[in-house]
Protein backbone atom coordinates (compact mmCIF):
# COMPACT_ATOMS: atom_id res chain seq x y z
CA UNK A 1 0.00 0.00 0.00
CA UNK A 2 1.20 3.38 -0.58
CA UNK A 3 1.16 6.22 1.64
CA UNK A 4 0.99 9.84 0.21
CA UNK A 5 2.43 12.47 2.03
CA UNK A 6 1.68 15.79 0.64
CA UNK A 7 3.51 17.57 3.08
CA UNK A 8 6.67 15.91 1.95
CA UNK A 9 7.41 18.32 -0.90
CA UNK A 10 7.86 22.30 -0.51
CA UNK A 11 6.30 24.25 -3.39
CA UNK A 12 8.85 24.58 -5.38
CA UNK A 13 9.49 20.87 -5.30
CA UNK A 14 5.97 20.38 -6.05
CA UNK A 15 6.80 22.72 -8.87
CA UNK A 16 9.61 20.47 -9.68
CA UNK A 17 7.43 17.65 -10.39
CA UNK A 18 5.02 19.32 -12.61
CA UNK A 19 7.89 20.26 -14.64
CA UNK A 20 8.55 16.81 -14.75
CA UNK A 21 4.87 15.81 -16.28
CA UNK A 22 4.41 18.63 -18.52
CA UNK A 23 8.15 18.69 -19.96
CA UNK A 24 9.30 14.97 -19.49
CA UNK A 25 11.79 14.20 -20.89
CA UNK A 26 14.00 16.88 -20.96
CA UNK A 27 12.70 18.85 -17.87
CA UNK A 28 15.30 21.61 -16.23
CA UNK A 29 14.80 21.26 -12.58
CA UNK A 30 17.39 21.30 -9.45
CA UNK A 31 19.26 18.33 -9.14
CA UNK A 32 18.41 18.17 -5.33
CA UNK A 33 14.67 18.32 -6.50
CA UNK A 34 14.63 15.45 -8.38
CA UNK A 35 16.72 13.66 -6.39
CA UNK A 36 13.91 13.77 -3.72
CA UNK A 37 11.10 13.38 -6.11
CA UNK A 38 13.07 9.92 -7.09
CA UNK A 39 13.35 9.09 -3.22
CA UNK A 40 9.50 9.31 -2.75
CA UNK A 41 8.43 7.63 -5.57
CA UNK A 42 7.23 10.11 -7.75
CA UNK A 43 9.26 10.14 -10.44
CA UNK A 44 11.51 7.90 -12.03
CA UNK A 45 14.07 7.30 -14.97
CA UNK A 46 13.77 5.80 -17.72
CA UNK A 47 16.23 5.39 -20.79
CA UNK A 48 14.53 8.68 -22.59
CA UNK A 49 15.36 10.52 -19.50
CA UNK A 50 12.77 11.03 -15.90
CA UNK A 51 8.91 10.53 -15.67
CA UNK A 52 5.99 11.15 -13.21
CA UNK A 53 5.11 7.79 -11.60
CA UNK A 54 1.40 6.88 -11.28
CA UNK A 55 1.87 7.93 -7.35
CA UNK A 56 3.64 11.17 -8.97
CA UNK A 57 0.24 11.63 -10.96
CA UNK A 58 -1.70 10.57 -7.39
CA UNK A 59 0.27 14.04 -6.03
CA UNK A 60 -0.35 16.12 -8.20
CA UNK A 61 -4.14 15.66 -8.22
CA UNK A 62 -4.31 15.52 -4.46
CA UNK A 63 -3.24 18.70 -4.84
CA UNK A 64 -5.85 20.72 -6.58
Amino acid sequence: MTVHAPKLLTPEEFASLIEVAVTAPNPRIPAPHLAKLLTLGYVTLTAKGPVVTGDGLIRITESE
